[in-house]
């Protein structure tokens, strides 16, 4: 049992040592901190009393932390899968997602083009669930300090629920 566990330990580390020494992949990670400010509801419903099961409404945006693990190929593009907290005034949840964001240049500082995919899980007050695709699309500058460090800053649009949200994030890629 012992020799077993020890063969697949060495498996594992030969295959991280090899694949970081002679791949064109690299694994990368980033962490994000965003805040999102409401836009306005896409379709609009005529309700005769107010509803208290409303998620996303226009008292003010919510906080996101997300953290994204995936590769970099080429220098310019990264591929990722990631997982958000999201707290709003009335309800919290999780949003898987896929990342994929796009570097303009290879200069310290360079513009940077993000897309974002994926679906959200949210539970309000109530304790009433839902959940949504969404769809997010940002554009900013990234700033390299090192070639395995950068900072960025970014701004976009982020649709979900029939609502639109201005995104403005930050965040560290290492």
């Amino acid at each position: 049992m012992k020799i077993k566990i020890l063969k697949i330990c060495f498996l594992l580390l030969f295959t991280l040592v090899t694949k970081n020494s002679y791949c064109q992949f690299k694994y990368s990670a980033k962490v994000e901190f965003g805040h999102l400010y409401y836009g306005s509801q896409l379709i609009r419903y005529d309700r005769v009393e107010p509803y208290a099961g409303n998620f996303l409404t226009g008292k003010g945006g919510f906080n996101e932390i997300n953290l994204v693990n995936g590769i970099i190929i080429n220098r310019f593009l990264f591929l990722g899968i990631g997982l958000s907290y999201l707290k709003l005034e009335n309800a919290k949840g999780v949003a898987p997602s896929l990342d994929a964001e796009l570097l303009a240049g290879r200069k310290k500082l360079s513009p940077l083009f993000n897309f974002k995919f994926g679906q959200s899980f949210l539970k309000n007050d109530l304790g009433r669930k839902k959940s949504s695709t969404f769809g997010e699309f940002d554009f900013g500058l990234n700033y390299r300090f090192i070639p395995e460090l950068s900072t960025y800053v970014k701004v976009g649009i982020q649709i979900t629920q029939n609502t639109s949200f201005l995104s403005m994030r930050a965040g560290v890629r290492f």
